[in-house]
């Protein structure tokens, strides 16, 4: 493990999130799964890094209903609100800083909304190419260098980021995925909010 990822877990530990770090990716998917008990419904936000680690298969296949948007039939907004209000929700975080800050930027909310307000239990597989040297403003500037312009380009957007690569707000229409940005410093009164980092890269 890098120094880095080491202060970051040290940081995030002494927040009050419950941290593990993991060598692989492999190992990343099988404490998640560990994490979540039998009978549990899953809520799942937008992630490439759970689909990386094949979690939505090895849920169902343990007998899980997860709620995920990318392949629940139901409609966007049905899913979404199961999904809020599952048993534990899974996702990844945009970056994370040295000093044990979560930052995320949202498009519809919903993942933000589920990490903050959702079930007692959030799940956090975070690769070790999110974790930043800097605070907050490194943190943005990682997303919208590294996540937002293939995020854009898979989702088929009109945004310069899509189509440059290269953030520009100045110009950015009504198909703007940077609509919330959220910072999560400690978990929320009554949460267990665990946090997987993975010292290989995963996901955007």
């Amino acid at each position: 493990m890098n120094e880095l990822m080491q202060a970051a877990a040290q940081a995030l530990s002494a927040h009050g999130f419950e941290v593990y770090t993991v060598a692989t990716a492999d190992e990343a998917r099988a404490k998640a799964l560990s994490l979540i008990q039998s009978g549990w419904s899953v809520g799942v936000g937008g992630s490439m890094t759970i689909r990386q680690l094949g979690l939505l298969e090895a849920l169902e296949a343990d007998g899980h209903k997860v709620w995920w948007h990318w392949t629940s039939p139901e409609e966007k907004p049905v899913v979404w609100d199961n999904a809020r209000r599952a048993d534990v929700y899974l996702a990844s975080a945009n970056a994370v800083t040295r000093a044990g800050q979560l930052v995320n930027i949202d498009g519809t909310g919903n993942r933000v909304a589920s990490m903050i307000h959702g079930p007692a239990t959030v799940i956090t597989v975070v690769g070790s190419q999110k974790i930043v040297e800097g605070g907050f403003t490194a943190a943005i500037a990682r997303v919208k260098r590294e996540a937002c312009p293939p995020n854009a380009s898979r989702l088929g957007l009109d945004t310069p980021c899509a189509h440059t690569g290269k953030c520009n707000e100045a110009i950015c229409g009504d198909d703007c995925m940077c609509r919330a940005i959220s910072i999560t410093s400690r978990p929320l009164r009554g949460q267990r909010y665990v946090v997987i980092l993975v010292e290989e890269n995963i996901g955007y």
